[in-house]
């Protein structure tokens, strides 16, 4: 997912900077595609945060608690 991220990030900095033309092609009045890019740069972000928190809630959280209650257990 890192690596999706940082592919997606590395393309529009590219796009940006490469591709002036394609950037500011108007799609809506004052919006452009590099304004489009952009934003769907903070959608992604917390897209990825939002599967993140799922799969840490579901899978990551009753394992460390596991882990403590097994550790705390043998200390009591």
């Amino acid at each position: 997912m890192a690596g999706l991220f940082l592919a997606w990030y590395l393309l529009y900095v590219l796009l940006a900077d490469y591709a002036h033309g394609f950037m500011s092609q108007k799609v809506v009045g004052n919006i452009n595609v590099g304004l489009i890019l952009g934003l769907l740069q903070f959608v992604s972000t917390f897209a990825i945060t939002t599967l993140y928190v799922r799969h840490a809630n579901k899978n990551l959280d009753p394992r460390a608690e596991a882990i403590r209650e097994e550790l705390e257990g043998g200390q009591a």
